[in-house]
C-alpha cells in the first residue's frame, strides 16, 4: 500500500482533541466456532504445552450485595443464592483442568479474583480457592494474587482468611471518600470508615494495597478531587487506580443523567480531573506504571492487568468468566443454571469458543505500549512512514512529545489513550489486515448461527460486559 488516509483520525485542536473519549471495544480477533465444534478443540487446548508468554489465572465472582448506580456489571444479587454451593462448582471446573499440559506446562504469574464483588462473600470462601490453587496450580514463587472488593467487605475475619490462604494484593473500589458523593452513588462507607479500614488492614503489613479512585462523578469538583488525592497520599497504600468514570447505558446513573435529574462533569472537566491528580501524584513521587495506574513503592507491580494487556494466556473460571489461550477467547456460562448442569455432567460450562486469530501479534504489542504510554510504529508494520503526517498532527495538538515513529504520549495522550489505540488499530489494519472487514462479517454470520442455538439463547439476552469476559 503505497497511500493511507490518516486525516479521520486528526486531533481538533490542544483544549479538546477529540469530542469525547471513545469507549475501548476489544477488536474481535478471531471467528466464534460453531457449538458442535467447541468441545473438540477445547480438548486440544487443554493438551496444548502453552508457552512463550506469561500465563495468568482469572477466577470470577458473579455476586454483589448492592448494586451500586455506576456500575454496568451487576449479575446476582447475594441474597438470592447459596455462595457455598457457587464455590463448591468452582473448584469442580478448576479441577477438571488443573492437572492438563495447558496449565502444568509453564508457571502462573499473577491470579485475580474479579466480579461481581468477590469480598462479599462469607470469610473462608475465597480462601478455600486460594488454597486450592496454591496446591494444584503452579504458581510462580513471586505469584501476585489478588482478591478485588468493596472497603466495607474487608472486616478483619476476611482479611486474615485472605491472607492466610496466600492472597497478597488487595484491589479495593473506594471511588470517592466523600460521603456526600458516595451516598448519590450507593455506597454506604463513609469518609472516616474509610479512611480507619485502610489503616487498620496496613497494619498487617502483609499485602500490596491499592485503591480504586474514579473522577467525572455527580457533584464531583476540583476541591472533592484534591481531597481525595491527598487521602490517597496520606494512607499506606502502595498503588491508586485512577478511572474516568465510564458511562454505560444501562446502569442508573446512566438513566439519571439521560433524564436530566443528575448532572455530570465535563468531557473537558474529567481530562482536567486527570491532569490534576497525575501532576499532584508526580510530585508525591508515585510512579506512573500505565495509563490509569500509579505506585507508591516497589511492591505494587500492577502485574495481571499489564500482562492482560500483552496478549498474556489466562486460563479462566467461574459463571459469567471469560479467558483466552493460544490466541483463542472463550466465555464461560453467565446463566447459574447452565453452568452448575454442565459441571454435573463433567463439561468445562463454555458458551463461546473462538477459533485461530485472525489478527497478528502487533495489536497486543500496541495495546501494551499505550498502557505504558510508549509506541514504537516500526515494530508494528513495515510501512510505518505513513503515519508521518497523523503523527505530526498529533504533535502539534499536544498528544504526542516528540515527532518520531517512536511515540511517546504526553499526559493529554494518556489521557486520550482510548482514542488514540482506536485510531492506530483502524489504520494498522489496513494495513495489516486488509482482509478484516471480509473477517467481520464472517463473524457476524458466525455470532448469529451461535444466538440461535438454545444453549446460547438465554445468555445472550443478558448485557453484563466485565473486561475480563472476552477480549
Amino acid at each position: 500500500m503505497k497511500s493511507l488516509d490518516v486525516s479521520a483520525f486528526f486531533a481538533q485542536n490542544a483544549t479538546l482533541p477529540f469530542k469525547d473519549r471513545w469507549a475501548v471495544m476489544p477488536l474481535q480477533a478471531s471467528i466464534p466456532l460453531p457449538p458442535h465444534e467447541v468441545t473438540s478443540q477445547w480438548d486440544t487446548i487443554q493438551s496444548t504445552s502453552l508457552k512463550g508468554k506469561k500465563r495468568l489465572i482469572y477466577i470470577h465472582i458473579p455476586f454483589c450485595d448492592i448494586h451500586c448506580q455506576f456500575c454496568g456489571f451487576y449479575q446476582n444479587p447475594l441474597r438470592k443464592f447459596d455462595t457455598d454451593t457457587y464455590i463448591n462448582y468452582l473448584l469442580k471446573e478448576i479441577s477438571l483442568e488443573i492437572n492438563n499440559k495447558a496449565m502444568q506446562s509453564a508457571p502462573i504469574h499473577a491470579v485475580y479474583f474479579g466480579g461481581g464483588t468477590p469480598s462479599a462473600l462469607a470469610a473462608g470462601q475465597i480462601a478455600r480457592v486460594i488454597r486450592y490453587l496454591k496446591e494444584h496450580a503452579p504458581l510462580a514463587p513471586d505469584c501476585e494474587i489478588t482478591v478485588e472488593g468493596r472497603i466495607s467487605d474487608f472486616d478483619d475475619d476476611r482479611v486474615d482468611s485472605y491472607i492466610e490462604a496466600g492472597a497478597n494484593r488487595f484491589s479495593i473500589g473506594v471511588q470517592t471518600f466523600n460521603t456526600e458523593i458516595r451516598q448519590r452513588l450507593g455506597r454506604e462507607s463513609s469518609e472516616q470508615q474509610i479512611i480507619s479500614s485502610f489503616e487498620r488492614i496496613a497494619e498487617r503489613d502483609s499485602v500490596a494495597l491499592v485503591c480504586d479512585l474514579m473522577f467525572g462523578l455527580p457533584n464531583q469538583t476540583r476541591e472533592t478531587w484534591q481531597r481525595d488525592l491527598d487521602i490517597v497520599n496520606e494512607l499506606p497504600l502502595d498503588g491508586v487506580d485512577l478511572y474516568s468514570l465510564n458511562l454505560l447505558p444501562t446502569t442508573p446513573l446512566a438513566k439519571g443523567v439521560e433524564n436530566k435529574r443528575i448532572e455530570i462533569p465535563s468531557i473537558t472537566d474529567k481530562s482536567n480531573f486527570y491532569h490534576q491528580g497525575a501532576e499532584f501524584l508526580a510530585k508525591q513521587g508515585w510512579v506512573h506504571l500505565t495509563n490509569a495506574h500509579w505506585a507508591k513503592n516497589s511492591r505494587e507491580r500492577n502485574l495481571y492487568n499489564f500482562l492482560i494487556k500483552q496478549g498474556s494466556h489466562f486460563f479462566a473460571f467461574g459463571s459469567c468468566a471469560g479467558g483466552r489461550l493460544g490466541g483463542q477467547s472463550f466465555m464461560i456460562h453467565r446463566d447459574l443454571n447452565q453452568y452448575y448442569t454442565q459441571l454435573d455432567e463433567g463439561k468445562k460450562p463454555i458458551m463461546m469458543l473462538t477459533g485461530k486469530p485472525v489478527i497478528g501479534e502487533w495489536l497486543y504489542q500496541l495495546q501494551a505500549g499505550i498502557e505504558k504510554g510508549r509506541v514504537d510504529l516500526t515494530k508494528l508494520t513495515e510501512q510505518y512512514h505513513l503515519f508521518a503526517p497523523l503523527i505530526k498532527q498529533w504533535h502539534q495538538v499536544g498528544l504526542l512529545e516528540n515527532e518520531d515513529y517512536c511515540m511517546r504520549l504526553t499526559l493529554s495522550g494518556r489521557f486520550w489513550s482510548s482514542n488514540i489505540v482506536q485510531a492506530l488499530q483502524q489504520l494498522l489494519l489496513q494495513l495489516n489486515n486488509p482482509e478484516y472487514i471480509e473477517i467481520q462479517k464472517k463473524m457476524a454470520q458466525a455470532r448469529q448461527a451461535m444466538n440461535s442455538h438454545p444453549a446460547m439463547a438465554k445468555s445472550n439476552t443478558e448485557k453484563s460486559k466485565h473486561p475480563h469476559q472476552i477480549s
